[in-house]
This record gives C-alpha cells, structure tokens and sequence, in this order.
C-alpha cells in the first residue's frame, strides 16, 4: 500500500468526523427546520396534571392509547365546532392505525353528555393536543390550523411509535 492510499482511507473516515464535530460545538450549518406542524408541548406536561373528570363526575382514566383532545374553555367557536366535526373523519382517515388512537372534546361545561370535563380549564390552552399513551402530551393544535396539518403529523407519530 502506498502513502497515498493510506491518507485516503484515513480522509474518507476523519472528514466526515471532524465536520460534524464543528457542525455541532461550533454550531455551523446546524438545519433549523422542523418537520411537524403543531406546537411542541412543553416538557413534563400529562394529562394527570389536567384531573379530568368524564360526564358522570368520575375521574376519567386514560388508556393506554393515543389521545386527540379538542379543548375549549367556556364555549365552542365555530372554528372549535369544525374541529368537532371534523374528528370522526380524520379518526377514520388514520386508516388501520385508527384503532390505536381515541379522540374526546374537553369542554367547559360539567356534565355534558358525552364530554370530559377538567377544573384546570384555565390553565389549558384551547386547541387540540396529543397525548401519547403514557398519558404525556407532545403537541397541541390552534384551530386554525388544517386538518390535514395534523393528520400528516399523527400518521408519522403512529409509525414511529412502538407503544400504544
């Protein structure tokens, strides 16, 4: 083997190395894209925190599913009732993965047939959150935003995902 070899085997190994070494203490080039659409929820955040009670006043236990929570304070806008609407179809969009994910509306009034009901409502940000199935939430949703916009976003999550 000659010299010339030898520092070509050792460049096509150290390169690579040392441009993502400056690439990374150097913070050179780092991409600052993102491919979800929603907002990451923040750190330590789960739905335990949120006591939600279901419409019989029972603390309502999750399980071990996905979750899509449509959360409104004190009454549905438009956009929140479309959202409403819309959740039975896009359940039915995630195709076979469909059955690994729940959706629920979290509303502001006790009792309401067929709601949950939380007493931390004022601390919720209104929108549509996602709660993976150790009950940690990792996205929430303004109402504005397309359906589409979430339905790309669960689909990558659920292929992902091992759990749930």
């Amino acid at each position: 083997m000659n010299r010339g070899t030898f520092w070509l085997i050792w460049g096509i190994a150290l390169v690579p190395m040392l441009t993502a070494m400056v690439m990374y203490f150097g913070n050179v080039a780092v991409p600052e894209g993102r491919v979800n659409s929603g907002e990451l929820a923040p750190p330590g955040m789960v739905l335990e925190e949120w006591e939600i009670e279901d419409a019989s006043g029972e603390h309502w236990v999750y399980s071990g599913d996905w979750h899509l929570l449509v959360t409104y304070k004190k009454t549905c806008t438009p956009a929140c009732n479309d959202w409403r609407a819309l959740m039975p179809n896009l359940h039915k969009a995630l195709g076979r993965e469909s059955n690994r994910v729940q959706w629920h509306t979290l509303g502001g009034v006790a009792n309401e047939q067929g709601m949950l009901f939380s007493n931390q409502l004022a601390t919720i940000e209104e929108g549509i959150w996602v709660a993976d199935p150790l009950g940690n939430l990792v996205m929430r949703y303004d109402f504005e935003q397309p359906p589409q916009a979430l339905l790309k976003d669960m689909k990558r999550m659920l292929r992902l995902s091992k759990i749930g």
